[in-house]
């Protein structure tokens, strides 16, 4: 009986290991996941026809209590990950990065940030009644406040913009055209063209002055990839990471 069900783990094996060479878009870490798979139920077929499989039940029975005592420390487990991360950011400090993990833009009004990894876009007031708050704090309605504040200033006006297509699709209907005299609001009035420094040009794709000439090209490449207006993003911040670009690989 023990050669009957070893005989067949072993054909079960080699049949889905030919299956999975067959196909070319199986990876490597896919292929291991079924081998594992496929042994996992060989040996629980080979326990279960040789009368072995109560070690198995044995084995939990004797494990349970050890995993009940462990339980009182998962209260330490948010402590241990922010370790964890902190060791994980030292670590790509020592190797020396040139890269950043944000974008940011300024202007008079706000200062916008971008997390290259998520996407994810918010905002510091710098000017105006809401100085000091996050964009992420504020509802609509004091976003649009907001905005009526920012026409003074074109740059903040196409920021704030780029912010509310974001996050708020549709806060255009919720603006009274009376409010705003009739203006329609629309990035594309800024063109990202002023003046800018090299240090701002390196804020915004996210490195620092040890970039090579590579690594600002990856960082345009990536940020136009979540920013381009083709794709959902900004025509201002699109024209300002182009500038960013020009200004450091010129300079």
């Amino acid at each position: 009986m023990r050669t009957i069900v070893l005989l067949f783990a072993v054909v079960l094996l080699v049949l889905i290991t030919r299956m999975l060479l067959r196909s070319s878009s199986t990876s490597l870490k896919q292929f291991g996941q079924w081998v594992l798979v496929a042994a996992g139920v060989g040996l629980f077929l080979l326990l279960l026809v040789t009368g072995r499989l109560h070690w198995v039940f044995a084995f939990i029975a004797a494990i349970v209590p050890f995993l009940y005592r462990l339980l009182p420390l998962l209260r330490y487990a948010p402590f241990l990950h922010n370790i964890y991360k902190r060791f994980q950011t030292t670590k790509q400090n020592n190797r020396g990065p040139s890269v950043s993990q944000t974008s940011t833009v300024q202007s008079r009004f706000l200062r916008m940030v971008l997390n290259l990894d998520s996407g994810d876009m918010d905002g510091e007031v710098l000017e105006g009644q809401f100085e000091g708050s996050q964009l992420s704090s504020l509802m609509l309605d004091k976003l649009l406040i907001l905005l009526t504040e920012c026409r003074v200033d074109q740059e903040s006006t196409a920021l704030l913009i780029a912010y509310l297509d974001r996050q708020h699709e549709n806060w255009r209907e919720q603006i009274d055209a009376e409010e705003v005299g009739g203006e329609s609001y629309d990035d594309a009035s800024a063109t990202g063209r002023g003046d800018m420094t090299i240090n701002e040009a390196y804020d915004i794709l996210g490195l620092t002055p040890q970039a090579s000439e590579q690594d600002i090209v990856a960082a345009h490449r990536r940020l136009m990839q979540k920013m381009h207006p083709d794709r959902g993003g900004s025509t201002y911040l699109a024209a300002k990471i182009n500038l960013a670009k020009e200004l450091l690989l010129n300079s």
